[in-house]
């Protein structure tokens, strides 16, 4: 604007030396040079207001030609050189379209310039109709229709450069926006997982030292199930800013998901780290007050450090967590650095704690089924389902390992439901394509067993299956059956009226009595093979282990309850559990668990079991 100003001046000088002056210049160059000082003056008292300042300018310039254009054809006397006076003053117009893609909002001076272009070709139409083509306006004519293509080109390249520059800045701004959210937090702004881990990578490629802080919060579950997700929300950001307090600026703190936190330390000793993990500690336990109420929670704090802890990003986290882990285990509220040697384990188990949480989603849990036998006629009367785990990386994982993981997390429940479908559907197409009239017997957890909706459950499966009832046999565990005896009945004889059978799994290992076998619904009940083992080992004792499968089998005849021996290995422990009167039989001395298809195959050949001679050794 200042040269602009500079230009208007020195035409308002030098115009009447030249010979050229004319009244509009004489009133325009004047007042468009005080005009364009005052807009800079505006602008740089007020630097805000550049979009009104640049439409302002455009909407004078635009008025200025405009005003001139008018001034040459209609006004201007026919004896002065109209196409002189029009390069005078013509040739500035792109500056207009220039100043109307300055910046990317003015959308205003940009429709300014469409309107300008409209009027100027109007105005030159006019004078192109009311005049002939002569000696004397043909040069005229002639120039406007340059002129006009020329502004035409012009406007044409500046608004297609407009859109261009829009999108490219839209892109951009949607680019920054994506690179922001995946590297922030929505609910707390604090670094996301990702940031943190592109963090420590480069902490790491630069070889610097540090330490992570694996932060969950104490008891933040509770908060969610009595008081909403909402109120949760409200402790998690008060939590973050609380922990954006206590760091240094050279420090980072992000959330990894749900209620864990990692914070990255730079620089110094693990002494000091440790401090200032306890000094955290103390600042987080402070109470928080969330809709009117006051919640006083804690944190379980583990560390671990570069390089001596972890050369990697992976293993960093995956050793403070396993610290953190070890602090929930013996009480929570506390710090703990990571131990090699005796988090081992410990990290092998939060590991795959981890890794269940997504086993079923990734196809990663398979059934097998081993076969029950009746001890009198040989037949494969049932099938137990059994749960199994091969994780991509550490390959079958034990289900005395798995299982616990299971009940502890809560993915019991959903993957309870899938065995549970899985078998029934199974078992109807065995019914259905081979005739197999045996019973499927699904192993129930008592934690699921325990959920509300799990008669409901039942009830789904075999509708979706299409089994009857009377086919499905549910294992529960002493314990299962002893919490909570009314809702325990409830629930037995409701599935009984379904048809539905009972099982108790493992007797005698567990509170055993006599009550809940009288008093529930109950038709069955298996041998622990602990005690079938006992009879091959003369030094366990076998003749306790004698005495209790008497019993067992004695009292289960006066209840009128079948009896079912697992874990035969031997011809001596089949001979056994069938002199002691046992109805069923199941170990590896008749089939090893095996795949659906396996089975499959022996129900298509007539042949049940993979050792049909243990048959004849039965007579």
């Amino acid at each position: 604007m200042p040269v602009a100003a500079l230009a208007f001046f020195l035409g308002a000088l030098l115009d009447p030396l030249s010979g050229q002056s004319m009244p509009f210049d004489r009133v325009a160059y004047p007042t468009l040079t005080v005009g364009l000082l005052v807009l800079e003056l505006v602008l740089w008292l007020s630097p805000k207001n550049m979009d009104k300042t640049v439409t302002t300018l455009v909407l004078t310039t635009c008025l200025f030609f405009l005003g001139k254009l008018v001034y040459l054809l209609y006004f201007f006397p026919a004896d002065h050189a109209v196409q002189m006076e029009m390069t005078e003053s013509f040739f500035w117009i792109p500056a207009v379209y220039v100043l109307s893609l300055f910046i990317p909002s003015l959308k205003v001076a940009r429709n300014i310039t469409v309107s300008f272009f409209t009027t100027m070709t109007l105005c030159s139409v006019g004078y192109a109709a009311l005049n002939a083509w002569t000696l004397q306006t043909g040069g005229v004519v002639f120039a406007l229709i340059q002129m006009l293509l020329a502004n035409l080109t012009l406007l044409a390249l500046t608004h297609a450069f407009i859109g261009y520059k829009d999108r490219l800045s839209s892109m951009a701004t949607q680019a920054e926006t994506l690179q922001r959210l995946v590297h922030t937090d929505l609910l707390t702004g604090l670094p996301s997982r990702l940031r943190l881990e592109q963090e420590i990578d480069d902490a790491v490629t630069r070889d610097e030292t540090f330490s992570l802080l694996f932060i969950d919060v104490d008891g933040f579950k509770m908060v969610n199930d009595t008081m909403g997700h909402s109120a949760g929300d409200d402790v998690l950001r008060e939590f973050a800013n609380r922990l954006r307090g206590a760091l240094k600026n050279r420090d980072l703190a992000a959330r990894i998901g749900g209620d864990e936190f990692v914070v990255v330390i730079r620089g110094d000793s693990p002494a000091q780290v440790t401090v200032l993990a306890q000094q955290l500690l103390v600042g987080l336990s402070l109470p928080f007050s969330v809709r009117g109420q006051h919640l006083q929670l804690s944190a379980s704090i583990g560390i671990s450090a570069y390089p001596n802890d972890g050369q990697d990003t992976a293993t960093l986290l995956r050793h403070a967590d396993a610290a953190m882990y070890q602090i929930k285990r013996t009480g929570r509220n506390g710090v703990r650095r990571f131990d090699a040697a005796l988090d081992a384990e410990l990290e092998r188990t939060v590991l795959l704690s981890r890794e269940f949480q997504s086993a079923l989603a990734r196809e990663q849990l398979r059934l097998v089924y081993q076969p029950i036998y009746h001890l009198d006629t040989g037949e494969m009367s049932k099938v137990e389902t059994l749960l199994r785990w091969t994780h991509p990386e550490h390959g079958d994982i034990s289900p005395g390992t798995f299982i616990p993981i299971a009940e502890s997390s809560g993915q019991i429940v959903p993957v309870g439901r899938w065995v549970l479908e899985q078998a029934c559907m199974q078992a109807r197409s065995w019914r259905e394509h081979y005739g197999w009239a045996g019973t499927i017997t699904v192993n129930v957890s008592p934690i699921q067993f325990a959920q509300p909706r799990f008669v409901e459950e039942v009830r789904q499966a075999l509708l979706l299956s299409g089994l009857p009832a009377h086919k499905l046999e549910l294992e529960l565990t002493e314990n299962a059956v002893i919490q909570s005896p009314a809702l325990v009945q409830a629930a037995l004889c409701s599935l009984q009226r379904m048809g539905v059978q009972i099982t108790i799994d493992d007797f005698g290992t567990g509170y055993s009595s006599l009550a809940y076998l009288r008093d529930l619904p109950i038709g069955c009940i298996k041998i622990d093979r602990s005690f079938i083992e006992d009879l091959a080992a003369p030094r366990r004792a076998p003749q306790y282990a004698v005495a209790l499968i008497t019993a067992i089998v004695s009292i289960a005849r006066t209840l009128d309850l079948q009896v079912v021996a697992e874990g035969i290995e031997t011809q001596a422990q089949l001979e056994a559990v069938r002199g002691f009167g046992c109805d069923f039989a199941q170990g590896y001395h008749f089939a090893r668990p095996l795949e659906a298809a396996v089975l499959t195959e022996l129900l298509d050949h007539g042949q049940p079991s993979v050792q049909p001679h243990w048959q004849k050794r039965l007579n």
